[in-house]
């Protein structure tokens, strides 16, 4: 496959990006100095590429009540 896919590329694949699942039709993987990289046109990483440090949240982050001033 190409750098440019055919029509028919594009037919036999998803349009989303396996990573974060954007509209993507031209996502491909990229071989970057030994790093299989996510990327959406062959240019633009993934921002969920996993490669790159994202980690997804698994519990929910601590919400911070500011304190109120004493008068």
């Amino acid at each position: 496959m190409s750098l440019f896919p055919s029509c028919l590329d594009l037919l036999e694949r998803p349009v989303a990006c396996p990573g974060c699942r954007v509209h993507a039709p031209r996502w491909t993987w990229v071989a970057i100095d030994g790093l299989r990289v996510l990327t959406h046109d062959g240019d633009v990483i993934c921002p969920k590429d996993r490669v790159f440090g994202y980690t997804p949240v698994s519990a929910p982050l601590a919400v911070v009540e500011p304190l109120g001033v004493a008068a």
